[in-house]
Order: C-alpha cells, then structure tokens, then sequence
C-alpha cells in the first residue's frame, strides 16, 4: 500500500477566519496557498437558530475551505490525501461540507489551531512519520 510519501498529500491549516494549504516536498513543507475570511466570504449552510452572526461567518468561511479542498479533489489533479488541522468547531464545519471524494481522501486530522505556526515549523506538528500514513486506497 502506498503512504503518504510517495504521493501527493495536502495538508490544511485552518481556523475560523484563516486557512493556508501546504504540501510535503523534500522533507519541507511548502504553502501553496492562502486565504482568509476577508478575501473570501461563503455562504453558511443550515446552523442553529441560536447562532450569532460570527457562528455564521465560521460556518461560512469553512464551507469555503471545504469547496476549495472538494474542487482541488474534482479537478482531477494528482492529491493522493488530506490532512486537516483546526480547532474542533472548524474542524467539524470543514468535514459537514466535504464531498464524498475528498473525504475518501481525508489521511488524519488534528484537532489543533496551528494558523500562527510558521510554515517552516509546522512539519513538527503534524508528527509526519518517516514511512508516512497509509493512504486511502
């Protein structure tokens, strides 16, 4: 089974209002983009009655993450994983909107806010094992 070394493996780093993604070369992981919520406003998807206008605005800006991550996976370029980082609410909000393949994708997530990390930190964080993780097949 291949891991996560031999591929390609998209890593996202969000929070309510920031998102950057990265990805592994040569041991270092490098950003290949970022956004914010300023940049990028969605529309939420169903949320409580009780939710304030900044619930809704989280929700928003993770369906967004969500769209980017399911039209990286549609476009039928070679990702061969995900790995996602956020706060658990962000966390949870960025997985009610993935698609059915992109979550066939999703590797292992972390349940961590990890947005102010530099990038040349954060490979740390995400525990990479030398072999890699397993890939979904």
């Amino acid at each position: 089974m291949p891991n996560s070394m031999d591929g390609r493996v998209i890593y996202v780093v969000a929070d309510g209002g920031k998102v950057r993604f990265l990805h592994d070369s040569q041991g270092q992981l490098k950003e290949v983009q970022d956004f914010d919520a300023h940049d990028h406003q969605g529309t939420p998807g169903k949320v409580p009655t009780a939710s304030t206008p900044a619930d809704n605005a989280k929700d928003a800006f993770a369906r967004v993450v969500a769209d980017r991550i399911n039209a990286a996976i549609n476009k039928g370029g070679k990702i061969d994983g995900i790995v996602l980082a956020a706060p658990a609410t962000t966390l949870h909000e960025i997985r009610e909107h993935l698609s059915k393949p992109a979550t066939a994708k999703l590797i292992k997530t972390f349940t961590k806010d990890l947005t102010n990390i530099p990038t040349h930190d954060l490979r740390d964080h995400f525990d990479i094992p030398e072999t890699g993780w397993q890939l979904p097949a």
